[in-house]
């Protein structure tokens, strides 16, 4: 049975990729001005609420956060040897990663694989930090159309680094909070709203038991007292950063300085707990929501990652060597059923990167076209149907010229595309029916 989010629904036309964008900026923000607190000179005025010179340097969580953005807008979704990749070459020694994290990228970087790397930290348990969550906030923005997906996607993106359970779930409470957020653009929005999804889909553990305590906080408005029960990030893990970070973004939802101000109040890791509040509040208010001088003293997003260009749906004018069919002939369709946020996906397409992806995917109107990328051929096109928040396949066709495909019986095509569907646009079983 699904859950009900309806008090949280999506407007629409909702532009996921601006939301995405507006969440990372107000990540980037919040980092920014969080780790001015570490520099002692500055203490005094931040004490003040004044706020210190600028420009204010951002840290590593920036720096992956916007390898989270930059992989979505690329790939549509989480491809986890891509966003891997894209955080070691990316790394930057000097924006204050940890150690076991400076290893880990400094050994991708060499050809190790990642998968046993992060397993192998803290003596196989995986890491536990804050991490994950603290990247994540751009990515539940973007997947904020369908929370599952947001929570899927948000636990695949944790795992390349990050493998213990808590770190895990840490990544997915963030997330399924910046997409409610996102969601809620132009309506309004309880405290409690915000955060009851977030408990109903955060994985059991200590993390969602924190995510409980904070939901029971929010009638109270004491920052220090949040603090007190819900731990501050000073000891780096998910377990003591994520809930206080969800009661602050909660409790401010639509005040981004406010919000930044009373998490900084508390102390503690205040560069990551920041960034994960400011990117959670700036998904609902956007960048206008940012004061403008904190945008203005926050040093700008690196110039690899171009913010400002969120890219569009591709077409089939993307794809110049793409060779219309030969000769279609009707296959059963394949009993597949897609997510809002899949059929997110399958209407972004699909541009292979290399001869591994060997797909290139595309949607004109209702039809769906799938060609080789390396020869362009087209060899399967399908007939698609969207309502009620989920699409599916209603019609398909392969290529049967021998001379361009191989084509098997039609029960073979139909079990071909179906799979090769699953691997393009997300193996998620879809939600069953109410």
């Amino acid at each position: 049975m699904t859950t009900d989010h309806s008090t949280t629904a999506a407007p629409s036309p909702f532009d996921h990729r601006a939301a995405a964008r507006d969440s990372l900026r107000g990540l980037a923000v919040g980092d920014a001005f969080g780790a001015q607190f570490f520099v002692p000179d500055n203490l005094p005025a931040l004490r003040e609420h004044r706020l210190p010179p600028a420009p204010w340097p951002w840290t590593d969580d920036t720096e992956m956060a916007c390898s989270v953005f930059a992989v979505l807008r690329r790939q549509g979704a989480v491809d986890q040897w891509d966003l891997v990749q894209s955080f070691a070459q990316r790394h930057d020694f000097d924006r204050g990663y940890g150690p076991a994290m400076n290893r880990l990228l400094r050994l991708v970087r060499q050809g190790q694989p990642w998968g046993t790397l992060a397993n192998g930290l803290f003596e196989g348990q995986g890491s536990w930090g804050n991490g994950a969550a603290m990247r994540v906030a751009p990515l539940g923005a973007w997947f904020a159309v369908d929370l599952e997906e947001a929570a899927w996607q948000a636990a695949r993106s944790a795992e390349v680094t990050h493998t213990h359970p808590e770190a895990g779930a840490g990544a997915v409470a963030v997330a399924l909070a910046a997409a409610c957020a996102a969601r809620s653009r132009g309506q309004r929005l309880s405290r409690h709203e915000l955060l009851r999804p977030v408990l109903t889909l955060t994985p059991p553990g200590q993390v969602r038991d924190g995510v409980e305590l904070a939901l029971e906080l929010l009638d109270q408005p004491h920052v220090q007292l949040a603090a007190h029960q819900l731990g501050n990030g000073s000891r780096v893990s998910a377990v003591d950063t994520v809930p206080f970070t969800l009661w602050c973004a909660a409790t401010y939802l639509d005040d981004y300085q406010g919000a930044l101000r009373a998490t900084a109040s508390a102390g503690g890791d205040v560069d990551t707990t920041c960034a994960i509040v400011g990117g959670i509040v700036a998904a609902r208010v956007g960048t206008d929501g940012i004061p403008a001088h904190w945008n203005e003293a926050a040093e700008p997003l690196p110039p690899w990652v171009e913010p400002d260009r969120l890219g569009s749906d591709l077409r089939r004018q993307d794809f110049p060597t793409a060779l219309p069919f030969q000769r279609p002939e009707p296959i059963p369709v394949p009993t597949t059923v897609w997510t809002a946020g899949q059929w997110q996906r399958v209407r972004q397409g699909i541009a292979a990167t290399d001869m591994d992806s060997r797909w290139d995917a595309y949607l004109e109107g209702d039809r769906l076209f799938l060609h080789r990328s390396w020869t362009g051929m087209c060899i399967f096109e399908v007939a698609v149907e969207a309502s009620a928040g989920e699409a599916r396949p209603v019609q398909a066709w392969v290529e049967s010229d021998p001379e361009r495909y191989g084509r098997g019986s039609d029960e073979t095509e139909r079990d071909r595309l179906g799979t090769l569907l699953r691997i393009l646009f997300g193996d998620r079983p879809a939600p069953p029916a109410d």
